[in-house]
């Protein structure tokens, strides 16, 4: 039998709180845990708490209820109670990426200097909520604030406020919305091919 060690996050990075779930410092080695905890739905709609920036992340993924792919079980025999179908969510067009350039420095979550992270899921608003604070590699610093919600009153809807502000010096700061998707290529599980758009 395998045997895994628990992860033990430290409680200073995660502290209690009645209706927040709060992550006080990025951690990658916690990054899976973190999109599943900090996910975001409404019984139709639902967002895994992946950064804006997409990466890093395990299994980033947008899901919409009921839409899946089913393929047929075959047994060798068969016998009462032995499912005749599979079925898999699909991810959907993922809309919540966003890539951030200021003075043509990308803002990379996992490789930038960070000075201040805080990032929480508000379970009375609804909302995930980040604010970090990035140096660039030209001593800039950046305030980056953001809250992705789901709609409980319009199931469809879903929204993200991205706001940048430079503290210390003036920039050209570049933001892109990314639209990323699969589309099925053919028959069979995992065969699909990427396509991307972007808008500036």
């Amino acid at each position: 039998m395998l045997h895994h060690e628990p992860l033990r996050p430290p409680l200073e990075d995660y502290p209690p709180d009645e209706w927040n779930l709060i992550e006080q410092s990025f951690r990658l080695e916690y990054i899976a845990q973190m999109e599943a905890v900090l996910a975001l739905g409404n019984g139709y709609l639902g967002m895994r708490g992946a950064p804006e920036e997409e990466e890093p992340s395990e299994q980033n993924g947008t899901f919409i209820n009921g839409f899946h792919e089913t393929w047929p079980i075959l047994y060798s025999e068969t016998a009462y109670g032995f499912a005749r179908t599979g079925q898999t969510m699909l991810n959907v067009t993922d809309s919540k990426i966003i890539r951030l350039f200021v003075d043509d420095e990308p803002f990379r979550l996992g490789e930038a200097h960070i000075r201040d992270y805080r990032r929480r899921l508000d379970m009375r608003a609804g909302t995930l909520d980040r604010e970090l604070l990035w140096e660039t590699s030209s001593g800039k610093l950046v305030r980056i604030v953001s809250r992705r919600l789901i709609s409980f009153v319009q199931r469809h809807a879903a929204a993200i406020s991205y706001e940048v502000t430079l503290l210390n010096a003036d920039a050209p700061v570049e933001v892109f919305n990314i639209f990323r998707g699969r589309l099925k290529a053919g028959a069979g599980i995992g065969d699909s091919r990427l396509f991307m758009v972007e808008s500036g």
